[in-house]
């Protein structure tokens, strides 16, 4: 079924309940809808709904071309980018069973299937099908049914059609035939889901960002930050910078109305200024409407020419506007805008600055930026006195069953700070729209929300050009940093690098692997992404950076991190010597070992080495043991081990590989899990993923606080949640 996005999925069920209670119907999905789409008898099918929205309403008549372009609005009310549903193939109507058996796909994955699609998901699945339909029709076919796998076989090797079948994408589309074959009216010629494998072709990679060279990519860190700390301090003004611009024309309109109906203007007997601007085809057309209701006014005064102002909005030049509209000035710390211009450039550089630093300290993309909170969007958590940052966004990325939360990426200071900034400058503006639920704003026009990501791309491509300037020219050094991220790109000694915020993103995977300061669990827990495929392309090559990295900061790290893992282990090793508790499978192993030998390990020199923090630095150098942070007092051994961003403590109670010394995340986890819990059956949430999830984090933190002989009153777990979890009973036979 669709997938609505995350601020609007409590409104899921409700749209589902709709399908069924309205006009006449009880159950129109499965009553109604899903038979006609079996029987393909087209006549009926094309006179049934689309659908109704969430107050009943139809969508539109399945047979209306027009109601299907317009489902956006229904599924996504705040999209960023337009998408369409078009079963038309350059504006022309395509055979009529053709067309149908896409739409009866497209109902499936609406509203009858039980796998969750997004919005985006679906329009392109037919955007890719309507292709595959030209090719079909041009053989004389008109039916998906005789896609098989001997027929895109024929396509592939004839090298017929406008497809690359190198690209996963069509193969993607494909497959939904597949999923969706027994909710369609017809026979799915497919037998297994495709991949550019099964032809023999080598699938064509995703599109690789460029890595920024190490020395622009410093100085647009250090120059970020310089001006993140720097507006800190002034934060309170920023929104003097707002106000200045959101009311400026309506001042500006103000006076020019003023001089309008004054006797310098004398526009009555043809002359005089009307200091308009009109250099675009719109304004022209605005600047002559509003012209002409001027002259239309028998008797203009100051409230009637400001209302056509308003209404038409001509552009007045801004050279004039000192003629009869005091410039002002603003600053903001030391820096001064004088007029509307200086203002505007102010803000964009400033909005520029700080977003390059949120998203460099994140690599969050442009579309994660766009979606974040305007309220609670960075908060800060204590873990072991250390102050960890969270940005926090909406996305749509949440599956259905499953608890809708807000998407969290790690950040700096600079990061918080950077998100401060950004509040303090388009809180003003986001105020002037009482229901807007959009973080960024325009500062032009009505001030609206900005509707596309590509609008916050731009300032910050302007402010890393004005930043870098003459810097942009490549030099050798940046050539060779660019052609180990990536050997297939070639670039020219002084020519400007050409930057996109999206390379922010790439950079920031790339230098933290390559650096070694986080590893691909804790990066694709980052990114969000769903495989850790996905995390190694973003990262691709960094491997290379390591092994060229020499006595450098680089190496000094490297060196510290031995030094602090070598503490780990001593650390582990002396409470065992002094037989104090240590839970994890390998600490208990070992604590039973030591039970089982007639001799002390350490004190008759057995294992006395174990006690040096030597003995661990040189372990750990040779690559004969490793050591790394699960959680706060939680530490693993294997290199294997996928639980560094996201810790399930069931798999660490018992692991083989484990050393847990304290249970202070483990009784923190076991509260976060009660309160979710019990906040979850007070508000008629609680569902069987959920229950499970609280009763296993519940169960594994009490159980290290067992093994670590720490005292504690058990969680009740109350009957609600019991009920809803699958008894388990081990096998003894």
């Amino acid at each position: 079924m669709i997938k609505l996005c995350d601020y609007l999925i409590k409104q899921q069920d409700a749209l589902l309940k709709a399908q069924n209670h309205s006009g006449n119907y009880k159950n129109y999905l499965n009553h109604v809808l899903e038979p006609a789409i079996k029987t393909g008898h087209w006549d009926q099918f094309e006179a049934l709904d689309i659908g109704f929205s969430i107050t009943g309403e139809s969508l539109g008549k399945i047979g209306d071309n027009d109601a299907w372009r317009d489902l956006q609005k229904t599924f996504e009310p705040d999209a960023t980018q337009p998408k369409t549903l078009d079963f038309l193939i350059d504006g022309k109507v395509v055979e009529r069973n053709l067309t149908n058996q896409l739409k009866a796909l497209t109902l499936s994955m609406i509203w009858l299937s039980p796998k969750d699609y997004s919005f985006d998901t679906i329009v392109k699945t037919i955007t890719r099908l309507k292709k595959l339909s030209s090719i079909l029709l041009n053989e004389g076919l008109n039916s998906f049914e005789y896609v098989s796998f001997e027929k895109l076989e024929a396509w592939v090797l004839s090298d017929v059609s406008n497809i690359n079948f190198k690209q996963r994408h069509i193969y993607d589309s494909l497959n939904k035939l597949l999923i969706e074959a027994s909710r369609l009216p017809f026979s799915v010629g497919l037998t297994k889901p495709l991949s550019p494998s099964d032809f023999g072709l080598t699938p064509k990679d995703a599109k690789q960002y460029k890595v920024i060279p190490q020395r622009l990519y410093f100085i647009g860190l250090q120059q970020s930050e310089a001006l993140v700390n720097e507006l800190y301090r002034f934060r309170d003004e920023l929104g003097q910078l707002s106000d200045y611009i959101a009311d400026y024309h309506k001042k500006a309109y103000q006076d020019y109305a003023k001089y309008l109906t004054s006797h310098e203007a004398k526009l009555k007997n043809g002359e005089g200024h009307w200091y308009l601007h009109s250099s675009r085809y719109y304004e022209k057309e605005r600047n002559t409407a509003f012209k002409d209701a001027f002259f239309a006014l028998s008797n203009p005064s100051q409230k009637s020419v400001l209302e056509l102002l308003n209404k038409h909005k001509p552009t007045i030049n801004s050279r004039n506007l000192k003629d009869f509209h005091p410039l002002g000035v603003v600053k903001v710390g030391n820096r001064v805008a004088a007029g509307f211009g200086e203002a505007l450039s102010l803000f964009k550089y400033l909005n520029g600055g700080c977003l390059f630093a949120l998203m460099s300290r994140t690599g969050m993309r442009s579309d994660e930026i766009y979606r974040l909170h305007t309220a609670n969007g960075c908060t800060k958590e204590s873990i072991s006195g250390q102050t960890i940052y969270l940005i926090h966004a909406d996305l749509s990325k949440t599956t259905r069953g499953s608890q809708a939360k807000q998407e969290e990426f790690v950040t700096t200071e600079v990061g918080q700070k950077a998100y401060e900034i950004l509040q303090a400058l388009h809180s003003p503006l986001r105020k002037r729209h009482a229901h807007s639920q959009s973080f960024f704003h325009k500062v032009k026009d009505d001030l609206g929300a900005v509707r596309k990501k590509n609008g916050i791309a731009k300032h910050v491509i302007h402010w890393f050009k004005r930043e870098l300037g003459e810097k942009l020219a490549l030099t050798n050094e940046d050539i060779l940093d660019l052609k180990l991220s990536d050997p297939t790109l070639t670039f020219n000694v002084g020519e400007d690098y050409k930057f996109s915020p999206h390379q922010l993103r790439r950079s920031f995977a790339y230098y933290l692997i390559g650096l070694e300061l986080c590893d691909f669990p804790q990066l694709k827990q980052q990114f969000g992404h769903m495989s850790l495929a996905m995390t190694h392309h973003y990262a691709k090559n960094a491997s290379k950076f390591q092994k060229i990295r020499k006595q450098s900061l680089a190496h000094a790290i490297d060196e510290e991190r031995i030094e602090q893992q070598a503490k780990v282990y001593l650390k582990i090793f002396k409470k065992l010597a002094n037989k104090e508790r240590v839970a994890g499978g390998l600490g208990k192993e070992f604590a039973k070992n030591m039970m089982k030998t007639k001799h002390n390990l350490f004190k008759d020199k057995v294992d006395d080495d174990m006690l040096s923090l030597n003995y661990w630095i040189k372990q750990i150098r040779e690559q004969n043991r490793h050591i790394h942070a699960v959680a706060p007092g939680i530490y693993c051994t294997s290199t294997r081990c996928s639980l560094r961003a996201l810790v399930n403590l069931l798999e660490c109670v018992d692991c083989k590989h484990d050393y847990i010394v304290d249970a202070v995340f483990a009784e923190q986890k076991r509260k976060e899990a009660e309160i979710h819990m019990l906040w979850d059956i007070e508000h008629d949430e609680l569902t069987p993923q959920s229950a499970s999830e609280a009763y296993i984090k519940i169960t594994a933190a009490e159980r290290i606080m067992k093994d670590l002989g720490i005292s504690y009153e058990p969680v009740e777990v109350p009957k609600k949640v019991r009920e809803l979890l699958i008894d388990y009973q081990v096998s003894t036979v």
